[in-house]
């Protein structure tokens, strides 16, 4: 059998795994499994990432056949004292040098097996980089200097859990750091995001609110959210959420797919978008494209014309 690595790829690793197996036609314990990707899933679902694997079968037959001649050496060796006829015929004892055997040659093929998984538990294990001082300092001096430039000083609270990096900003001028339905504070949240980015070399998650408006926010869209959920089930009408950012999309999306009567999905372009709320099998033909019955009709009359001249 062939020892070139080959590439597979599936939804998950273990669909690719799966797949390397019915292709190669080996158990899994028999293939060195190089995971490349383990696979994404984009906003709700809408952009998939395959996973993607490399495999190389293992020289099986070398080491298993290490093995059993080391058990067949060791089977046929004389023994240190020799032993009766007579001994032997009052207490016999049965030889199972088969199984002997059997268990060499299944340590020989799982233990690499282990070892990898093994290794895949304590990377699991291993805790989350922490951000180091001196980017948390870049941080807090570039978010500074940004409201300052805007004619909006205040003061800065940061908190960190791992690389993520949580910012709040109080003061005189929270309204207008805020701007109408928080447009001013994504747009801030953005443009931080893209200067630390290629000033720090850890990948960052920051986030920006000012005071407490995110958490009212949120609360305020959860309940109009409900409203126009019930609503849609009373008249059956489609309803829309203004314009949301991911993050809070997101919310809604999670609270709205717990009611089998209703559906919703995003729709526009760019980082804001629309929440459209509708009834299954109602406001899903987004984007169709009627037949052009007007051109048919003129053709078909044209036809006519043509025929009758």
């Amino acid at each position: 059998m062939s020892l070139e690595k080959k590439d597979f790829y599936g939804k998950e690793v273990a669909a690719a795994i799966k797949n390397a197996c019915d292709t190669l036609g080996v158990a899994q314990e028999k293939l060195e499994i190089e995971v490349i990707e383990t696979g994404s899933t984009g906003i709700f679902g809408l952009i998939r990432k395959k996973a993607h694997i490399r495999v190389q079968v293992k020289p099986v037959a070398e080491e298993i056949g290490t093995d059993l001649f080391e058990v067949d050496t060791f089977l046929k060796a004389e023994p240190k004292d020799e032993i009766k006829p007579e001994k032997i015929k009052s207490k016999p004892k049965k030889p199972e040098p088969v199984p002997v055997a059997e268990e060499k040659v299944a340590e020989a093929v799982q233990a690499p097996v282990e070892e990898k998984n093994d290794t895949a538990v304590q990377k699991e294990k291993e805790p989350e980089a922490e951000v180091s001082s001196e980017s948390l300092e870049i941080v807090k001096t570039e978010l500074l200097q940004l409201v300052e430039l805007m004619g909006f000083p205040s003061t800065l609270e940061v908190e960190t859990a791992g690389l993520s990096v949580a910012c709040t900003l109080r003061g005189e001028f929270e309204e207008n750091l805020t701007g109408v339905d928080g447009k001013v504070l994504d747009s801030l949240q953005y443009i931080l995001r893209k200067i630390i980015s290629r000033k720090v070399p850890e990948r960052l998650r920051i986030s920006i609110n000012i005071g407490e408006f995110r958490e009212r926010r949120l609360d305020e869209l959860k309940v109009r959210a409900v409203e126009l959920a019930t609503q849609v089930k009373e008249d059956g009408k489609t309803q829309v959420l203004p314009a949301l950012n991911p993050s809070e999309r997101r919310v809604i999306h999670m609270i709205l797919q717990e009611d089998k009567e209703i559906r919703s999905r995003s729709v526009g372009d760019g980082l804001f978008k629309k929440i459209l709320i509708y009834k299954p099998g109602k406001g899903n033909r987004s984007g169709g494209r009627k037949r052009p019955q007007s051109r048919g009709r003129q053709n078909k009359s044209g036809a006519k014309k043509k025929n009758d001249a």
